[in-house]
């Protein structure tokens, strides 16, 4: 009985063949349509090391210039807009899982080679995972599977204690919220992807790549659905 259960719960969802923005059914990819597929929008020239909006191609804004952050590449969709903002939303607050399949398996398309040899979801505190059901990050994760063959572990990076909400922290109180709530195993891991759903200061980022560095992985990269791209 308890096999039963955990088989149907591992299992798509019914509307699975439909798309998740149109509701329309889409069977070439089950998750979204062609017509809704063209028109999502996406960063055509983003820094690559914050994803701020160039003009250009393949050139470091400024900032980055002056003061680069920790990891060597970062690597997102888009904006937090439109449709990505309510898949997000609706992925972390409203049990929509598949919203995370999709959204990974976009992102997947998108990001280039070198590939990493391992994507790590950023972890969240057992209790809040446990009210969720789920990780967004490792939902997310398992779309990028879908598509590349990349490792993904979810396992080595914990987080050790419960921090406030970052949602409406300046930039110095996230460090500060942050500061040694996370831990690593021991890895043997040379080039880490971190992925995230949305990335805003790059502080939880940044206390990552550091933990990841004393680990001695020589080369870190941010993934994510989206970032904020205010300064």
């Amino acid at each position: 009985m308890i096999k039963r259960l955990l088989t149907r719960l591992q299992s798509p969802p019914l509307w699975w063949g439909q798309c998740l923005l149109c509701r329309h059914d889409c069977q070439q990819q089950p998750l979204i349509c062609d017509l809704c597929q063209a028109e999502l929008p996406y960063l055509l020239y983003p820094c690559p090391q914050c994803a701020f909006p160039l003009s250009v191609a393949d050139a470091s804004c400024g900032q980055c210039q002056r003061h680069p952050p920790l990891w060597q590449r970062m690597q997102v969709l888009a904006d937090f807009e439109p449709p990505y903002a309510r898949l997000i939303h609706d992925l972390k607050y409203h049990q929509r899982a598949l919203n995370g399949r999709l959204l990974g398996q976009l992102l997947a398309r998108q990001v280039t080679a070198p590939y990493p040899e391992v994507v790590m979801p950023v972890p969240l505190y057992w209790w809040r995972k446990m009210r969720r059901g789920y990780n967004q990050a490792d939902e997310i994760a398992r779309g990028i599977q879908d598509i590349l063959p990349i490792v993904i572990d979810s396992t080595s990076l914990k987080r050790v204690r419960s921090t406030a909400s970052q949602t409406h922290l300046s930039r110095r109180e996230r460090q500060q919220n942050l500061h040694q709530a996370f831990a690593c195993r021991a890895i043997s891991y040379q080039h880490v992807a971190l992925l995230d759903d949305v990335i805003t200061t790059g502080s939880t980022m940044a206390e990552l790549t550091q933990l990841l560095y004393d680990q001695g992985v020589v080369k870190v990269e941010v993934w994510a659905v989206c970032r904020t791209l205010g300064r």
